[in-house]
């Protein structure tokens, strides 16, 4: 837990893993560096304590969050795993 914001009640982690929920699906196109960015913040988790929660490197979280990194799908789903979501395909243009 990123050690900037005072701790939070349970109730409060529920609510905000809630609004989180419902921005990402809001959202249904985001990148997978805007998203990784968006859980960690909304969250309030730092690099380190993601890469704890989800068994990967901090290396790769940065390098994934700045556009230079270029995972695997199985690594990608390993970032998202523990926080009940799952990679998917989205339609960019609606079929005619």
């Amino acid at each position: 837990m990123d050690k900037r914001f005072k701790p939070q009640s349970p109730a409060e982690q529920i609510l905000q893993r809630q609004a989180l929920y419902a921005e990402l699906e809001l959202t249904p196109g985001l990148p997978l560096k805007d998203t990784i960015r968006l859980i960690r913040k909304n969250l309030r988790l730092t690099i380190a304590d993601m890469a704890k929660l989800t068994s990967v490197s901090e290396r790769f979280l940065q390098d994934t969050e700045a556009g230079r990194g270029n995972p695997s799908l199985a690594t990608a789903q390993k970032v998202l795993t523990p926080f009940g979501l799952q990679l998917g395909v989205v339609s960019i243009k609606p079929l005619s």
